[in-house]
């Protein structure tokens, strides 16, 4: 009686000093986890505890405190490209309104002849059509992050929406001696898509090399293997040019501004693609880039 009295004796002591030990381990971690936080570090929780529980503990702790670490670095991204993207909209959108007003003004005050009139009023109208295409563009990208709506998809032959989205912009190539390379392996290729969103992204990639190279431009479409590979290969004009950021919203290379880009004609082009459960992305390679979607 007395040995099991001495064993239960020993056994209670354990405990207690097992739970003593245990509760001192969390006050220490939960003091631990309280200074990660209060310094907004990337530090994480550690402990010497050696049981199951206190370790599942601190790796769950960890995992939470990684995730969150990884949510406020993506909001403080977001905060600063917010900022960057309103300086940008006020730049993009003051310049043809100042640049319209400037013309305005001068027709008005000065003795100008018909002719002239005319010249300052072509112009005019250039500046303001810029306006409206940027405001457009600002209403329609704000939509597309707001509208959570179901995408109606169709049969559609991926190679005529490509055709027709090549002769809208035909004309603007040939004037300037350029031309669009277009090569399938198929005369027909049949996927399931929004025939709309489609040919915004393909106008919108057709417009980015026209305004941001001087040659050609090549688009090939290859379906192998249940796949639907598309490439739009163009001159390099910028060596600077970030193909990791090209689809992030308003990025642009300083000089391609002057050309009137907005930064959200590939943002949008990424947001359609991937709407529509393809993707889509950037590479450099032997001074050209290189834009790929695949379905």
């Amino acid at each position: 009686m007395e040995i099991i009295l001495v064993i239960l004796t020993i056994i209670i002591l354990f405990l207690a000093c097992y739970l003593f030990f245990m509760k001192r381990e969390l006050k220490r971690i939960k003091k631990e986890l309280a200074l990660v936080l209060s310094r907004r570090t990337n530090g994480l929780v550690h402990t010497e505890f050696s049981t199951k529980e206190i370790k599942s503990l601190v790796e769950c702790i960890n995992n939470h405190l990684t995730d969150l670490k990884s949510k406020e670095s993506k909001l403080e991204r977001k905060n600063t490209n917010f900022i960057k993207m309103i300086r940008n909209i006020s730049h993009d959108l003051r310049t043809p309104l100042t640049s319209s007003l400037g013309y305005t003004n001068l027709m008005l005050e000065s003795d100008m002849s018909e002719q002239e009139k005319i010249k300052n009023l072509k112009i005019i109208e250039e500046r303001l059509k810029r306006l409206s295409e940027l405001i457009d563009s600002f209403f329609e990208f704000s939509k597309i992050l707001s509208d959570n709506k179901n995408i109606e998809l169709t049969e559609i032959n991926l190679v005529a929406v490509i055709e027709k989205s090549i002769s809208n912009h035909y004309e603007d190539f040939s004037k300037d001696k350029r031309i669009i390379n277009f090569k399938a392996n198929k005369r027909k290729i049949n996927i399931k898509s929004n025939e709309l969103m489609l040919a915004r992204v393909f106008d919108n990639l057709i417009r980015n090399a026209y305004k941001h190279s001087d040659g050609a431009l090549d688009i090939e479409v290859n379906q192998n293997d249940g796949k639907v590979n598309i490439k739009f290969i163009n001159d390099l004009s910028y060596s600077v040019l970030d193909v990791d950021r090209i689809f992030d919203e308003f990025y642009t290379v300083d000089i391609s501004r002057t050309k009137g880009n907005t930064g959200l004609g590939l943002a949008i082009a990424k947001e359609f693609i991937e709407q529509l459960h393809g993707k889509i992305s950037a590479d450099k390679k032997n001074n050209k880039l290189i834009i790929t979607i695949i379905f």
